[in-house]
């Protein structure tokens, strides 16, 4: 009778787990398709605005929006992914933070309103004022959001994050598309900001909503944020790094070459972020909630299929850079090459090694990676500045060796105190290293041999992508069916066949050398 009951119990248990991983697993996938939702709507959307508005009415709405977003990096505090770290019940953290967050959003959108009005006078431009005054509204929706965006973490609800982030640029879009057309002018824009956080914060409050209770403790959401100043931190030495780039290569190298700089930056962050920033939120949502061991080995797979995404996609992209840039951007873009060639594949390994981060972030070591951080732009810095000796080969290069000494820094650091194997975890990705190295040199071959143009280009990637495929399935066949068996599982539910319950555990510290 007793082990019929704690047969019900653990099979209870590993029916709960099952479901639980399905939820984030699910969630994820769903994040990952609203991020690419969104890219698209943005492409698309980029070049109707600028023929309904032109050059003029973007400059007047970036003037206004370049302050609000540099408040906006202070409005959370930094406290949405932290919170989540608390469970719900302690009802006086959660209520002193929805307060602290609705002062300083109001006190931020009211100083952001004041400094619109002074800012409107050195540029002479009157309607600078009242758009920035409209614009700090979103700081007010960004903290309303930040409480429930945190309940949805906890709860695995990534798929409900999604949605609200997916309806809200939709909404933002037809807003300004719609105003546009009836001429509003650079107001257009400031009405898609406007309507996108407010869907998001109505869509997200509707979703986890929790009345606040009036009390206020700055003692019990102290940890938070000093969590969350660290985050405040990251953010603003990545800006101050990247305004502080961009004066020097202008100063060493001249405005032309600036141009290639920012976009090669823009493109190498764009396409890797993009794709790491749902494997970031589902890890940590994971090390919330799970054992070491589960998170350890999420890790592990996640870094896998980030490695089976961006090695191929940038390798490729890197070794047609020149033809790509000849065919879509002209000659006026050449100087762009070479920045791709090694900025596209050093951005994916970053990414891949910077996975550590929400772990870290889960277990309170966040400071680790703030200060590989502030390294990294310390060291970008640096090699910029060394440009002026070496040339611009010389400084791209040693941007990319800076990169690489970050990533594996934070690598070995994150490893000591999270407690996971850096063998292990660079095993899972000799797989699609090798095989997208290859598929590059298939590619260059393909390039070489076939005549000028756009379409022998796309085809010689599209080769290159099948040298992948081909070349994953001979070497890595036995990781390929273990990822597969996970989303077969994940998908199958909790009855398998023959009817037995099966839930996705993490693989025995013998196996991945935990």
């Amino acid at each position: 009778m007793v082990e019929g009951v704690q047969g019900a119990e653990v099979d209870n248990r590993a029916a709960a787990s099952l479901s639980s991983s399905r939820k984030l697993a699910f969630g994820a996938m769903a994040s990952g398709a609203v991020n690419f939702v969104r890219v698209g709507l943005q492409l698309l959307l980029v070049p109707i605005m600028a023929r309904l508005l032109g050059p003029e009415e973007f400059g007047v709405y970036a003037l206004a929006l370049s302050t609000i977003s540099i408040v906006s990096l202070l409005a959370d505090g930094g406290l949405g992914a932290t919170l989540a770290r608390e469970p719900e019940t302690s009802t006086l953290v959660w209520s002193s933070a929805f307060w602290l967050l609705l002062v300083s959003g109001i006190v931020l959108a009211a100083g952001a309103s004041a400094f619109g009005l002074l800012l409107a006078h050195l540029v002479d431009q009157p309607r600078i004022a009242s758009m920035i005054a409209w614009l700090s509204l979103s700081l007010i929706f960004l903290v309303l959001s930040v409480i429930p965006g945190a309940r949805l973490s906890r709860r695995k609800h990534l798929g409900l994050g999604a949605l609200a982030d997916l309806l809200a640029a939709v909404i933002g879009a037809v807003v300004a598309v719609a105003l546009a057309a009836n001429g509003a002018g650079a107001w257009s824009l400031v009405a898609q900001y406007l309507a996108t956080y407010a869907a998001r914060a109505i869509v997200l409050n509707l979703s986890a909503f929790e009345l606040p209770r009036f009390m206020f403790s700055m003692i019990s959401i102290r940890s938070h944020m000093a969590s969350g100043g660290l985050l405040i931190g990251l953010r603003f030495s990545d800006y101050l790094g990247r305004i502080g780039e961009n004066v020097l290569v202008t100063r060493f190298f001249g405005g032309a070459l600036l141009g290639s700089f920012t976009f090669a930056n823009q493109v190498s962050r764009f396409s890797t972020e993009s794709v790491s920033n749902v494997t970031w939120s589902t890890i940590y949502v994971q090390a919330l909630t799970s054992d070491r061991a589960a998170v350890v080995d999420l890790h592990r797979r996640l870094c896998r299929m980030l490695a089976g995404i961006l090695l191929p996609a940038t390798f490729l992209a890197a070794v047609a850079a020149p033809e790509l840039i000849r065919d879509l951007l002209g000659p006026k873009w050449t100087g762009l090459s070479l920045m791709l060639e090694i900025l596209l594949p050093i951005s994916a390994l970053s990414v891949i090694g910077m996975q550590v981060g929400p772990i870290l972030l889960a277990i309170d070591r966040f400071n680790i990676f703030f200060w590989c951080a502030v390294g990294l732009a310390v060291g970008r810095i640096v090699a910029i500045c060394l440009g002026w000796w070496t040339g611009v080969t010389g400084m791209v290069v040693g941007i990319g060796g800076v990169a690489l000494l970050h990533v594996v820094t934070l690598v070995v650091l994150a490893a000591s105190a999270i407690g996971f194997s850096i063998v292990s975890m660079l095993r899972g990705l000799i797989g699609p290293a090798v095989s997208s190295l290859v598929a590059a040199a298939v590619c260059r071959l393909i390039l070489d041999l076939v005549s000028p143009g756009l379409w022998p280009t796309l085809l010689a990637l599209i080769g290159g992508l099948a040298v992948f495929v081909i070349c994953m399935i001979v070497l890595d066949r036995k990781g390929l069916e273990q990822d597969w068996d996970v989303i077969r599982r994940l998908v199958a539910g909790p009855r398998l066949a023959g009817g037995s319950t099966s839930v996705i555990t993490p693989a025995r510290p013998s196996d991945n050398e935990v």
